[in-house]
């Protein structure tokens, strides 16, 4: 099967220097890069670069997180920081200047671009190695990262979760007279109350829940997007069809998906909830940040709605992954600063600042948001309870380009354009034709 050809021998050339794609003369033939040594880990001072986008650590919590704690427990290692939202620093950019980094940070769907690249290695000769125990991380993280990277092995380890919740205001709750969420609520539930909170009242249109985007219960489900032994879509399944009844059932409800509020938006719909008009938000632990500046909203938190199919289960795993590249000529440091940001004491640190951590300690865990004064009193720890979903395989496929698909399709349905069997077929077709563009590659 033709795959992704044409980039990876771009890659091999610009790297052929750092990379070993061409053989070394006789005579000349180097220590195999791919695999760490055998020997004692070395302590001899070491440059790691760490390839990040501002998404996943702004340069503040590039230094608390990572640089800092490195730097205090193995003095020998600096670690330095490629930003790749800058321009010009696109891991193709990198690769194509001869520019490898160490480490890089994917998020899981776009994490097949390290075998696209060329980057990809099997860090687990050095989990063991080093005696790294994988047992204090979340399994579905673990799993996560197998499937996103197409590999039987584990490429990297997350560093942090982006944990979910269902964001509600009380002042709107105390004004409809409507009991306020609780934890545990399934998407029928909240779809209940959001129909009681929308309303006209005194000119203002008032509305009760913004449930995102269509491909948020896709994940929490791991709703599969192709048949990969047949290369063909499944969109236009049963399980993508009751999903999208479940979905449109959240936002058909009058007064609710109109005017400004017409196209499916997060942000607008975060500040609709900081402005007192929309009563339920199924957010993210980035709209902490926002309600951080909202000292006069009276707010709190309950679980991620779940669904009835997968009862208990919240969002899936969505944690920037960390990979050691194959280029790296430092593999034992780069392990060690892996290590470092997955110690008890980073993700601790990470966890009561409002970052997830990926283990399973519960003490950790347990101090989710309590670093943040203006947070003391609310529900946050509910953020950290729902189990992770694990990806669903992409294997060679965009997952941003299969969101677009499944986004415009179902806003079709919410906006009445066309009804739901008929938006699956166009989006069954359209995935089809990205399937065989990519296999053309």
């Amino acid at each position: 099967m033709k795959k992704h050809w044409k980039l990876a021998l771009s890659g091999c050339m610009a790297m052929s220097l750092i990379s070993g794609c061409s053989g070394a003369a006789p005579g000349n033939a180097k220590p195999d890069a791919s695999k760490p040594s055998d020997g004692p880990v070395k302590t001899e001072p070491a440059t790691i670069r760490l390839a990040a986008s501002n998404n996943m650590f702004t340069e503040e919590d590039f230094a608390k997180y990572v640089a800092e704690p490195v730097k205090k427990k193995y003095p020998h290692i600096t670690v330095e920081r490629i930003n790749t939202s800058d321009k010009g620093n696109s891991l193709t950019d990198l690769v194509a200047a001869g520019t490898v980094p160490d480490i890089v940070g994917l998020y899981p769907g776009n994490l097949s671009q390290i075998n696209d690249l060329n980057m990809t290695f099997n860090i687990e000769d050095l989990i063991k190695k080093h005696k790294f125990d994988t047992g204090r991380i979340v399994p579905e993280v673990l799993e996560t990262v197998k499937i996103a990277s197409n590999q039987k092995y584990l490429v990297g380890f997350a560093a942090y979760h982006n944990p979910f919740g269902l964001f509600y205001n009380k002042d709107l709750f105390d004004r409809m007279g409507v009991p306020y969420p609780k934890d545990g609520m399934t998407w029928e539930d909240v779809r209940d109350l959001g129909g009681k909170l929308t309303r006209l009242d005194n000119g203002i249109q008032y509305r009760g829940i913004y449930a995102d985007f269509l491909y948020r219960g896709g994940r929490q489900l791991s709703l599969p997007y192709a048949d990969f032994k047949t290369n063909k879509s499944l969109l236009n399944t049963d399980p993508w069809k009751e999903l999208f009844q479940l979905w449109n059932s959240l936002y058909d409800i009058r007064g609710l998906s109109e005017g400004d509020y017409k196209t499916l938006n997060y942000a607008k719909n975060e500040q609709a909830f900081i402005k007192g008009e929309l009563g339920m938000l199924a957010g993210y632990s980035n709209t902490l940040s926002a309600l951080k500046k909202a000292p006069d909203l009276k707010w709190d938190v309950v679980t991620y709605p779940s669904n009835k199919k997968a009862p208990g289960v919240g969002h899936r795993v969505d944690s920037p992954i960390l990979s050691i590249t194959t280029q790296s000529k430092a593999k034992d440091a780069a392990f060690q600063v892996l290590e470092t940001i997955l110690s008890d004491e980073v993700q601790t640190e990470m966890v009561r600042n409002g970052r997830m951590t990926i283990l399973n300690s519960q003490k950790v865990k347990d101090e989710f948001g309590k670093g943040i004064a203006e947070f003391k009193g609310k529900n946050l720890i509910a953020m950290t309870k729902p189990k992770m979903a694990v990806i669903a395989p992409i294997q060679f496929l965009n997952e941003g380009e299969i969101d677009k698909i499944t986004s415009k399709a179902f806003q079709s349905v919410v906006n009445k354009e066309k009804d739901i069997n008929t938006a699956l077929r166009d989006a069954d077709e359209e995935l089809n034709k990205h399937i065989e563009s990519q296999l053309k590659k």
